[in-house]
């Protein structure tokens, strides 16, 4: 998009007499397997990395203004203010959440990460009860601390709630996990396909992302979409969707999100794996309340976007999370 037309979009999209929305954040180029450091209003504190792993998905600012990120064989570790890489952990497969804990341990998350792989893909590989979905919890050694198995051969983001469960994007369903190797909750809703991430709100509701969506007839083209379900599982507000975004947002998979202190819900809207889907939509998308579009980001150097971490306000040389359903310290 060039320049002009960004910035009319801009003023148009911010209320008459506002500056326009302007963003430092930190975008996961999943497609090109790219890290990036944007600061819109201090260009020069922008940077861009290679991370040379595949599926690169989720990140969270651990302390010591040091970024965590994942991929498939494990996880790395950046210095916030280059992107250089200080630490890579590349044991495993099929890893798709890393989360560093209050207690300084690390949390990874996956589909029989840590068994032999006996052939290529995500699928099951062993308990033969079903348990493939692994979290583990490693000490600043390496060592395990725990390892809790769950039903299921699919998963996405883990996201820690207030309460100390975790939530997870098990694919057609996003489920509330105890910690102990059980399922204590399900959110299943038509439409969900690679259901990718959760949060728990203050409120008490779960705001979370569809993934790719499903058809729905007579329409050919899938939807995603981001819904809100109150505890009862009944939905409270769904946007994001092509009936309430113009055509060009092409929203075709909502992954991670970040809910704004302001209640804005910023979404990456990943278009594909690999390179050449730069002009497919726009690659990052902010709803107001309201579920209209606030603002929104691209770059024609970026393929397709899987994560974002917007940094406004947030103090990187501590540990943040999403425990309470909006970013800030941990406890």
């Amino acid at each position: 998009m060039k320049f002009s037309v960004w910035f009319a979009f801009l003023l148009a999209a911010a209320p008459a007499g506002a500056a326009p929305i302007q963003h430092d954040f930190l975008v996961i180029d999943e497609g090109l397997s790219d890290l990036m450091r944007v600061d819109q209003a201090d260009p020069r504190q922008g940077w861009r990395v290679h991370l040379g792993r595949e599926q690169p998905r989720d990140m969270q600012l651990e302390g010591a203004n040091r970024l965590l990120i994942s991929h498939d064989h494990g996880y790395s570790e950046h210095d916030l203010a280059t992107g250089a890489l200080l630490k890579d952990v590349s044991a495993f497969h099929d890893v798709s959440s890393a989360r560093r804990l209050p207690n300084g341990n690390l949390l990874l998350a996956g589909v029989d990460f840590d068994r032999p792989k006996t052939h290529p893909g995500d699928g099951p590989l062993g308990d033969p009860a079903g348990r493939h979905i692994l979290l583990v919890e490693y000490d600043p050694a390496g060592a395990v601390v725990r390892r809790t198995a769950y039903p299921g051969d699919f998963l996405r983001l883990v996201r820690e709630t207030a309460t100390g469960t975790y939530l997870c994007g098990t694919n057609l369903t996003l489920k509330e996990a105890d910690g102990a190797g059980n399922w204590i909750g399900e959110i299943s809703e038509v439409g969900f396909q690679h259901a990718w991430m959760a949060l728990r709100l203050p409120n008490g509701d779960t705001l979370l992302s569809a993934g790719s969506a499903t058809p729905v007839p007579p329409r050919k083209f899938a939807s995603s979409f981001l819904e809100e379900v109150d505890p009862a599982g009944a939905i409270v507000r769904k946007f994001g969707d092509a009936g309430h975004v113009p055509s060009r947002a092409h929203p075709n998979f909502y992954a991670m999100f970040q809910v704004l202190p302001s209640g804005h819900v910023v979404a990456a809207n990943w278009q594909g794996h690999g390179a050449g889907h730069n002009h497919a939509g726009p690659q990052i998308l902010e709803f107001d309340g309201e579920g209209a579009v606030a603002w929104e980001w691209s770059d024609p150097s970026v393929s397709s976007v899987q994560g974002v971490l917007v940094l406004d306000g947030l103090d990187p040389s501590v540990m943040n999370d999403e425990h309470r359903g909006v970013m800030g310290p941990a406890r």
